[in-house]
């Protein structure tokens, strides 16, 4: 089972995969904004792994490397 996270500045990342429970949302990626602002609260999406992978490609084919 993989369970991995990452934090910046403005934003978690926390990955869950290979949970053999096999139970609805048991693998999946959370993405967190955190804000400075008191008046934003924190922002966040929740997707699948398949959905991740999908947005992996898209980022990888849309965004210009440098």
């Amino acid at each position: 089972m993989i369970d991995k996270s990452r934090e910046t500045r403005r934003v978690s990342m926390r990955l869950r995969n290979g949970d053999r429970s096999k139970q609805a949302g048991s693998n999946k990626l959370t993405i967190t904004s955190h804000s400075d602002d008191w008046r934003m609260q924190e922002q966040s999406v929740t997707m699948t792994v398949r959905d991740a992978q999908t947005l992996k490609r898209f980022l990888n084919e849309n965004l210009e490397r440098e």
